[in-house]
């Protein structure tokens, strides 16, 4: 079968699709693509690359995804493309290739660098500023971040910058496990945190990078935790910030696998170098934030722009129906530059429903919880229940239930009885009702229950 031929078409279509990089100014992010026919120029200048037996080959993480992307990176205004593609060449020459075309005067696309590397692919790529250069005019550029994967557990890091006739490289090939682009020193510029677990040998650092003398160079390290045993797979190192007094310092929180649970440790720019704010010297562990699982995910559940880690604790059990499930009491903890820590809230998380519930201060350690579910009508339940430890008699009765009401009728089954409305959202209602004959007087009414009720969010994103 001859090889296909993808034309103006397909790049216009790469080109609409491509989404605006998480660094990216005003200007790359509201762009309007132009119409397909103004890229045939462009479109030549990559079939002659194409026609040299390449095929493209976009980055296969990260936000930049697309084999074709524009982005102004030398900062006047004009976009440059960059192209991704893995060429079969038989010279020897490395086979991942990333093209640089720059717009010329009258509208043509001069091939301007190209960057080549090893491996099976490109992992991914960002354009941040990682020197604080700019020009007579003031215009800032981009350099180019790139991660090649070389297989399914190794990957190397390199930077470019693109001021000179060739790509200069301002970080040689580093091996790493995981990595973050962050303003760690609060300059305006991206450093790089480097996550190097090698856990055969016992190297498990954190390693940060910053710009000096015309190169990314290493400036401090910070260990991990003792006895981790890798990164959780399917959590990435989080941007956040750690408040220092009146202050908020950048940090980055990275959760890592124990033999049994999990662990975050947070680095922080602390005295001119990269710490671990939260590890005790004494133990060589992060032991304020080990918890049995991953299943609750760090994020700012207050909305102050401050990162939270959970600190999950079981509630008490009770002998009825529908109690044989864990239910979790959730301390969400907060640390400082000092690597102190407070309790923001308490919280009953209940991740599989979708919602969590602030907990007044007066049920903590006094309440169970049970199940009450209907698969059938799609109505799931859980009954909250006064609890004191030790007592004998009578089985407790429920003073609230919260219902997730999917499904046909759920506007009327949230109407049923005494129910009322806490929150409607997509395809399902949020529902609740107090039961007066339960005895305790939990001390909240309709009003304050709807305050203290909310949706679980996405993942979170740093703000900036």
């Amino acid at each position: 079968m001859g090889r296909r031929h993808w034309g103006a078409p397909f790049l216009a279509g790469a080109l609409l699709l491509l989404g605006g990089c998480a660094f990216s100014g005003p200007e790359d992010l509201y762009a309007v693509p132009k119409a397909a026919e103004d890229y045939e120029k462009l479109q030549d200048q990559i079939d002659l690359i194409r026609n040299s037996n390449a095929e493209y080959a976009g980055p296969v993480s990260g936000s930049n995804t697309q084999p074709v992307q524009l982005m102004d990176l030398d900062g006047d205004g004009v976009q440059e493309a960059v192209a991704f593609f893995r060429t079969t060449a038989v010279d020897g020459s490395p086979p991942l290739k990333i093209y640089v075309f720059k717009q010329t005067e009258d509208g043509d696309y001069a091939m301007e660098h190209v960057i080549e590397g090893d491996g099976t692919a490109i992992n991914s790529i960002s354009y941040v500023d990682l020197d604080g250069y700019a020009d007579e005019a003031g215009r800032t550029d981009k350099e180019l971040v790139i991660s090649w994967r070389l297989s399914d557990r190794i990957y190397r890091l390199t930077a470019y910058s693109l001021r000179g006739e060739e790509a200069a490289a301002i970080l040689p090939a580093v091996s790493y496990t995981d990595y973050a682009l962050i303003d760690m020193d609060k300059d305006n510029l991206q450093e790089l945190v480097l996550l190097d677990l090698n856990t055969v040998e016992g190297i498990c650092q954190a390693d940060y990078y910053d710009y000096r003398d015309g190169q990314m160079v290493l400036s401090s390290s910070a260990p991990f935790s003792n006895a981790i045993t890798g990164l959780v797979s399917d959590s990435r190192p989080l941007n956040g910030y750690l408040k220092n007094g009146e202050s908020a310092e950048p940090a980055l929180f990275v959760t890592s696998n124990l033999t049994t649970g999990v662990i975050t440790d947070i680095f922080a720019y602390r005295d001119g170098a990269l710490v671990n704010v939260t590890l005790d010297p004494a133990t060589g562990m992060s032991e304020k934030t080990i918890r049995l699982s991953n299943n609750i995910s760090i994020q700012d559940i207050n909305g102050d722009s401050f990162l939270e880690v959970p600190r999950p604790t079981a509630f008490p059990g009770l002998n009825t129906p529908g109690s044989a499930e864990n239910f979790w009491s959730v301390q969400w903890i907060q640390y400082d530059m000092a690597g102190e820590a407070a309790v923001i809230s308490t919280t009953y998380y209940n991740g599989e429903d979708g919602w969590y519930l602030e907990l007044p201060s007066r049920w903590i350690g006094h309440i169970a919880l049970a199940r009450q579910d209907d698969s059938s009508s799609g109505e799931r339940g859980v009954l909250f229940y006064p609890y004191t430890e030790g007592a004998e008699g009578e089985a407790p009765q429920p003073f609230l239930a919260i219902y997730r009401l999917t499904g046909p009728n759920q506007t009327i089954r949230a109407q049923a009885g005494d129910r009322f409305v806490l929150l409607t959202k997509d395809d399902a209602i949020y529902a609740a009702e107090f039961f007066q004959d339960s005895g305790w007087d939990c001390g909240v009414d309709a009003e304050e229950l709807k305050t203290l009720f909310h949706l679980i969010q996405p993942e979170w994103v740093p703000a900036y």
